[in-house]
């Protein structure tokens, strides 16, 4: 099916709330307290999982490697200097 899921009709409660199947909701790890940004596609409403940024695993050579974020780069001299400071 192309990785989409058949539709759902939902409601719209008094206070504006809707809530998003549990069968979708676990497709797409949404727990508790999950972010997603809403908008408008022309007649349509879009939610979109807001992600954490910095955190995606990507491999490398066979091994797992937490790809860079957004902050500024560490270098080896970065870690040298962590690690003699954490050493005294």
């Amino acid at each position: 099916m192309n990785g989409r899921m058949a539709s759902m009709v939902v409601s719209i409660d008094r206070a504006g709330r809707v809530v998003i199947p549990k069968d979708i909701r676990d497709r797409l790890s949404l727990g508790a307290d999950a972010e997603v940004e809403v908008e408008v596609d022309g007649d349509a409403i879009r939610l979109v999982p807001v992600r954490s940024r910095g955190r995606r695993v990507a491999e490398v050579d066979g091994w797992p490697v937490i790809e860079r974020g957004d902050g500024p780069a560490i270098t080896d001299a970065d870690v040298q200097r962590w690690r003699d400071a954490d050493q005294r």
